[in-house]
Order: C-alpha cells, then sequence, then structure tokens
C-alpha cells in the first residue's frame, strides 16, 4: 500500500503530526501507520564547505590573504556537506525518500524560509521527483494541524520561498567567508590573552548591525549638553489656581503650519536652547505679579486605540523594556510557547489577523477563560467580534502571535509565563472599545508673554483597564521624566473662560539640559534593525516599510548574539554598548574604505533584504541578487588589495569579555575614531622621536606608539601588544627612534615558558616591524 512520507523540522514537531494523524507505530527515526510515515530533519542537516574547497591551496597556500580572494561560487557550484552529526537522521530520509512505498512527500517544516531552506537541501540532495505539498501551518493544535492536511499548498507556490532560502545562505557565505578573511588577514592578529587569532568577522546583516550601535555610541560621546530655561508661572484666578509654560507661539505656528511632526523633537531643542537664563529672567521680570488674562481655552475628547497585536519584533521590544530579556531569550521562549501550542507560530512579522480567522476567535478566549484573565475573557465574549484595519487587515506569510485554542498549559516555566501572559493581555484588548479622554488646553497672556497650560482625565478606560489588570505591566509606571513633564489633570484645571482675568502669583525660572541619546537596548536595536536605521515610533507607518531592514524577525536575535559572542558588542544590564574591537572597525570602513561603506549602511543592506523578498515572490531571479551581491564583494576585495599594497597590514583592537560584562575602565576607553586626536588638543604632548616613515612625531597612544601624521596615511605604529610576555614602554620606543634597537629586555618567554633576553630591532622601520636580536656570547 503507497503512503505519503510527511517531514517535520525536528522530533517534536513531528510527535505533534502523529497524535493528530493517529499514527502510532514507531521506528528508528520515523514514526509510521498505514496511510503516513512522519520523519524530520534536525534544524539543517546540511552545511556549505569551506572556501578552501575551491582552491588550489598548492599554489595560493593555506594562510588567509587577499590573494586568495574573492570566491565567488555560481548558484548550483556551491558545495554542501552533511554535518557529522546529522549524517544518520539524512540516512533514514534518504531512504524514505527513494522507498517505492511512497507515493507523495509533504514538506511539514516551519512555514518560513529557513524551515523550507533546511528541508529543501535534503531534497535537492536526494534528487527526489516525487509529488511534492507544503503544509502551512501557524500553530501546533490539533485543529490547526488537520485544517493545514485538508488545505496542502502544491509546490509550486513555496518554489520562490525555497530560492530565497538559498539565497540568503548563498549570499551570506559569499560576504562572511570573503570579507572575514580579507578583512582578518589585514586587520587581524593574535590574541595573546586568550591565545587565539583575532578574527575580524564580518556579515551581510552583522556589520550594518554593529555600526547602528557605534554611531549611537559616537553621538553619546560627541554630545554638548545645551542649557535652557523653561520659565513656569502660577495663576490665581476667582476659581483657583493653576500653573502654565512660557512659549513661544510664533514658534508653534511655524510647525504647526509645514507639518513638520517628525522634526518636531529637533524643534522643541532649539526653542529650548533659545531660552537661555538671561531671557528667563527677563520673562519673569516682566510678568511677576502682574494681572494678565485668558487667551483662549480649548476642550475636546480624545481617543487612544488599542495596540497593534504582537509580531516577534514588537514582542522582543516589549519583553526586553519589561524584563530586560535579549532577543535572542525572547525568541527562544516563544518558540518554546509555539511547540507547547500555547500560542499562535511566532517568527512573524505581521500584526494582523485575517479575515477568515474572526469566526474562530471566539474559541481563543474559551481557552483563556479558566486562566488568570479569565473575568476579562468572560467579558470579551460577551462583546462583539473586533472589526476595523488595526485587527484585519493585509497579513504576510503568518498573521499575528495570539494564543492558540488550547487551555492554559501548566508546564510553562516562569520566564514562558511571563510571555504568555503579556500576548494574552495584547489579544485581549483588541475586544475592548478605545479609552476615552477629556483634554484642555489655556492659553493665558501677560503683557505679550504666553503661557500654555494643558490637561488631560480618562473619561473611559476602554482598553486600558484589561492592561492595567497585569501585575507587571510596563506603561503603567512613567520614568522619572514622563512625570516632570506631567500635564495638570483636566479634572483639576478651574473652568475658566476667554478673556478671564488672572494674578501671576509666583513665576521661577527651571534650569535644565538637553540630554544625549540613549544607548540601544537589545529590543531597541531589533526595532532599529527592522527599519533599516530608523527608529519608528508609529506602529503603522513601521508597516509600510517593513521587508526593508536589517534581516528578518527569524534572524534578528542570531545577529545580536553573534555580535556579543565575537567580541564587538557588550552587554551592560540592559544596554548595548560597542566595545574598542567594535569602534575601530566602523571607524577603519567609514574613513578609510568607501567601497566597504556598502557593508555599513543600513539603508543599502535593508535594499538587499527587500530583494530576497522579491526573489520569494517570484518577481525577480535569484541570478540578480547574486549578480549584486558578487560585485559588490568584488569592489571591496579590490579596495582591500589596494589598501594592503599602500599601508600594510593594521591589527585592530580585541574584542572584549562580553560574556562577563565589561569593567568600567574599559567602559571609559570606548572612543571613536577621532577621540585619541582630540585628547591631544591643546595637551603638551611628549615626541618620542622621528617617524622612519615619514619624518613626523612619534607619540605615545591608548593601544601604540604612532606617528602624528596617521590621517594623512603614514603607516607607522609599534603597537602595545604584548611580545612574548612584555610590553614596550616609552623608554624602550625612545631608544628605538634614535639607535634603532631597544636596551637589552629580560624576561621574555618562549612558548615552551622558557625566560630569555634580546634586544628588539627594526625589521621594518617604516610600518614599525620588530624583530629579536639576541646578545653575543662576549656580552655586546
Amino acid at each position: 500500500m503507497s503512503k505519503t512520507l510527511l517531514v517535520a523540522e525536528k522530533p517534536s514537531q513531528a510527535r505533534e503530526y502523529a497524535k493528530t494523524l493517529g499514527v502510532k507505530g514507531k521506528g528508528e527515526g520515523y514514526f509510521a501507520n498505514e496511510e503516513y510515515i512522519i520523519s524530520w530533519c534536525i534544524g539543517h542537516l546540511f552545511e556549505l564547505k569551506s572556501p578552501e574547497n575551491y582552491m588550489d591551496l598548492n599554489k595560493v597556500g593555506k594562510r588567509w590573504g587577499i590573494h586568495r580572494l574573492p570566491v565567488l561560487p555560481q548558484v548550483g557550484e556551491f558545495k554542501h556537506g552533511l554535518k557529522l552529526s546529522t549524517q544518520k537522521q539524512f540516512k533514514v530520509l534518504e531512504r524514505l525518500l527513494k522507498s517505492k512505498e511512497i507515493e507523495q512527500v509533504i514538506c511539514g517544516t516551519d512555514a518560513d524560509r529557513e524551515g523550507q531552506l533546511l528541508f529543501q537541501e535534503v531534497w535537492d540532495a536526494v534528487g527526489c521527483q516525487k509529488p511534492l505539498f507544503r503544509l502551512w501551518i501557524s500553530s501546533l493544535t490539533q485543529e490547526a494541524i488537520r485544517e493545514g492536511m485538508a488545505k496542502l499548498r502544491p509546490f509550486h507556490e513555496v518554489e520562490g520561498l525555497a530560492q530565497a532560502g538559498y539565497g540568503r545562505s548563498y549570499g551570506d557565505w559569499d560576504f562572511g567567508m570573503n570579507l572575514t578573511e580579507g578583512f582578518s588577514a589585514l586587520f587581524g592578529s593574535f590574541d595573546p590573552v586568550r591565545k587565539k587569532p583575532n578574527v575580524i568577522s564580518m556579515g551581510r546583516v552583522q556589520t550594518p548591525t554593529l555600526a547602528l550601535v557605534v554611531e549611537r555610541e559616537w553621538s553619546i560621546l560627541n554630545f554638548v549638553p545645551v542649557s535652557y530655561v523653561e520659565v513656569e508661572a502660577e495663576f490665581e484666578s476667582m476659581k483657583g489656581l493653576y500653573k502654565g509654560k512660557w512659549f513661544d507661539p510664533a514658534a508653534k505656528k511655524s510647525r504647526a503650519s509645514k507639518g513638520q511632526a517628525k522634526k518636531l523633537e529637533q524643534n522643541q531643542e532649539q526653542e529650548k536652547s533659545s531660552l537661555d537664563l538671561a531671557r528667563g529672567n527677563e520673562i519673569i521680570a516682566m510678568v511677576q505679579g502682574k494681572a494678565g488674562r485668558v487667551h483662549s481655552v480649548k476642550e475636546k475628547e480624545s481617543m487612544e486605540h488599542h495596540p497593534l497585536l504582537f509580531d516577534l519584533t514588537s514582542l522582543t521590544v516589549a519583553a526586553s523594556k519589561r524584563y530586560g530579556f535579549g532577543a535572542e531569550k525572547v525568541l527562544k521562549i516563544a518558540q518554546s510557547l509555539y511547540e507547547k501550542k500555547a500560542i499562535t507560530y511566532p517568527r512573524t512579522d505581521c500584526n494582523f489577523l485575517p479575515p477568515d480567522l474572526l469566526p474562530k476567535l471566539k474559541a481563543h478566549l474559551q481557552a483563556l477563560e479558566n486562566g488568570p484573565y479569565g473575568q476579562w475573557a468572560k467579558k470579551a465574549l460577551d462583546l462583539p467580534l473586533p472589526k476595523g484595519k488595526r485587527v484585519i487587515n493585509e497579513i504576510t506569510a503568518h498573521h499575528a502571535i495570539i494564543p492558540t485554542t488550547e487551555k492554559v498549559a501548566s508546564n510553562l516555566s516562569p520566564d514562558e509565563v511571563k510571555v504568555w501572559e503579556m500576548i494574552v493581555l495584547r489579544f485581549l484588548t483588541i475586544w475592548f472599545p478605545a479609552a476615552r479622554y477629556a483634554e484642555k488646553e489655556i492659553i493665558t497672556m501677560v503683557d505679550d508673554e504666553s503661557f500654555m497650560t494643558k490637561g488631560r482625565v480618562l473619561l473611559e478606560p476602554g482598553w486600558k483597564e484589561v492592561e492595567s489588570s497585569a501585575k507587571h505591566h510596563a506603561s503603567s509606571g512613567k520614568s522619572k521624566d514622563e512625570k516632570e513633564n506631567d500635564d495638570q489633570p483636566a479634572g483639576l484645571l478651574p473652568n475658566m473662560l476667554k478673556d478671564e482675568e488672572v494674578e501671576t502669583k509666583n513665576c521661577q525660572a527651571l534650569q535644565k539640559e538637553t540630554k544625549p541619546p540613549k544607548r540601544y537596548t537589545q529590543g531597541d536595536l531589533i526595532k532599529a534593525m527592522e527599519g533599516a536605521g530608523k527608529e519608528i515610533e508609529d506602529e503603522m507607518l513601521r508597516q509600510q516599510l517593513k521587508g526593508k531592514g536589517l534581516g528578518t524577525v527569524a534572524t534578528r536575535a542570531a545577529i545580536i548574539e553573534n555580535l556579543l559572542d565575537r567580541g564587538y558588542l557588550i552587554q551592560l544590564q540592559k544596554v548595548l554598548a560597542p566595545t574598542e574591537k567594535g569602534v575601530e572597525l566602523i571607524g577603519l570602513i567609514k574613513e578609510r574604505l568607501p567601497q566597504a561603506q556598502l557593508l555599513i549602511s543600513a539603508e543599502m543592506t535593508g535594499q538587499m533584504e527587500y530583494e530576497l523578498a522579491q526573489v520569494e515572490r517570484g518577481e525577480i531571479p535569484l541570478s540578480h541578487y547574486m549578480s549584486r551581491v558578487e560585485q559588490a564583494i568584488r569592489n571591496i576585495i579590490e579596495e582591500l588589495r589596494h589598501f594592503e599594497s599602500t599601508y600594510g597590514k593594521k591589527p585592530i583592537a580585541f574584542g572584549g569579555d562580553t560574556k562577563k560584562g565589561m569593567h568600567s575602565e574599559t567602559v571609559t576607553n570606548i572612543k571613536s575614531t577621532q577621540p585619541e586626536n582630540e585628547r591631544l588638543k591643546g595637551q603638551a604632548v611628549e615626541v618620542l622621536g622621528i617617524c622612519p616613515s615619514c619624518g613626523g612625531g612619534i607619540v605615545e597612544r591608548e593601544k601604540g606608539y604612532g606617528c602624528q601624521n596617521w590621517q594623512t596615511g603614514c603607516p607607522f605604529i609599534v603597537w602595545k601588544n604584548s611580545i612574548c610576555g612584555k610590553v614596550l614602554t616609552p623608554t624602550q620606543v625612545k631608544s628605538l627612534l634614535e639607535k634603532g634597537k631597544t636596551p637589552l629586555i629580560k624576561g621574555f618567554r618562549s612558548k615552551t615558558g622558557k625566560s630569555f633576553a634580546a634586544y628588539l630591532v627594526w625589521e621594518n622601520p617604516s610600518t614599525g616591524k620588530l624583530r629579536f636580536e639576541f646578545e653575543k656570547k662576549d656580552g655586546r
């Protein structure tokens, strides 16, 4: 009897399929009955082979270098190697795919690009030609699996997804392998502390993401606070007291007429900086104790709609803000909740639900009736189905993350409960009406000076009542800054009328300073990656720019983790900061490698991500995407080749201890590419000697002894790296520059641990390269 082979992504997924389809028999690497055989991959079974597999090592050698690059296999020529750890399961799949009892095959891996790719690698390696279908589901509940099996997609509908998967894999290999070797050959070195090479890892998404953090750090370091004054007055009327803040009506009108909402914050800073202490005191002197009048009173009602349902990005941002969870942790928790059938598919970039899901939403509520928010689920069951474009709208591959129709799972970890409750609360809010506010604005004039008073009071909480019921709801508390800028509640404002007279009882100048931008949390960085470097707060505007960000919802957490693991970033409590290695790399690219600036352009990388999405939709061929990748790499490698011939090798700093955090002194040492020069400006800097390369002055810097003419291209530097356990002192460098050798240095340690003494002399004085010279037997 012929059977259907269903291939899952992992064993846990296969068990859910088997349970739903009543497949109880078990074999080595599969489940089986008379109708189905259900087997699985174990993530990716294959990996792309290293560049050395495309080289003639007898000609180019085994040592990394620019001369070996670029290595750019054509599509169809990439070599896939079976992982040692997955060989056994591949043999199971290979045998089943070739088996005569298998009539048709269903791909049941995760319904996304990577899930399609890991199945596709197996399918293409075996060369199977049997009828192929796609199971496309958004949760692992039995209802969703049965519905998906009843609506299997023909393979041609996801063929573009497979092509995009290969494009992502091949393009990332091209960028990563070529540029990591090229940059490491020029800017890498041996790390004597960690006793391993300091590899300069590069990536299509990794490097522009690093640039976002470094550029934010530069903005913080270069920030110059601007002092400004806010003038606050207290007014007394027959109806009571109220406060108002001075403002410039002309500036306010200009902003409104130009509709410059995006520049509002910038304009506010300019307005603040224009009101200095002298002008503030002048205003106080003019209005103190004087009579004024109410110029205008405006009252209106406003509404605040519920937030959009979660996609993976917004869930990560919220969990990062509320609990300090890292992006990788949020993704792992969400994936676990999905596999425990508590939530729908998490790796989605969509915040909406499709119309055909509306009739089923009551079942999702019923599953929550006996849970911690059962009272709200019961209330929602009596309300009409949600409507409007904030809930029902166009979806991408998967709809927004919501709780499933399964009852509350009892086997959730404490962290899983936290994330699950966030998703439940967000889902419940869509059933309730908008929050309603009464807003009041009073403008008071004293002579020609204007004062603004604003107030707002909640009339009906609507959906906010649901969210406020959560114990750890983050937005229920306000930051210190928000509290300082709070307006008065409208209900406490006197019921003033236009032209009513008031008396200025008290007026004071509040001295303040503008604040630097804040470092990214992992959630903030994920959001910036989604917007291709633009932090976009407006939820609906974010939807329009999706698809042009750095990476995808499924890969962004791993990118941040890689930057931490590779010594480019460090985690400081809830925020991220770049290491010196990360800062130097981005500074090097920005100042000296114009072709490589493609690597730090969030917009350009976002455009490449968009083209991958076009491959997925079948709008452009994979060859078009790959040709852009290959040309970019050729340009960068040629630039590195020119740099090497001009300046030689220039090692950059080692990475920080990213897992344990970073000591305060290391944080202090994070600098932009210019700070070294800025620190030396105006100071008496000791010149240790004459540069052997250009005749300039050699000075001591933080990481080495370099030429003052480095910005105009002089390559000379003697690094403060450990040389067999010794770091050169300024006195020893002086001797080198004057005599061509150091004094005899004792206490060097060989690789075997043996102590020895030697002089250090020039091997190449133009670049600062040294070699040992040993003491002669006669003591000379």
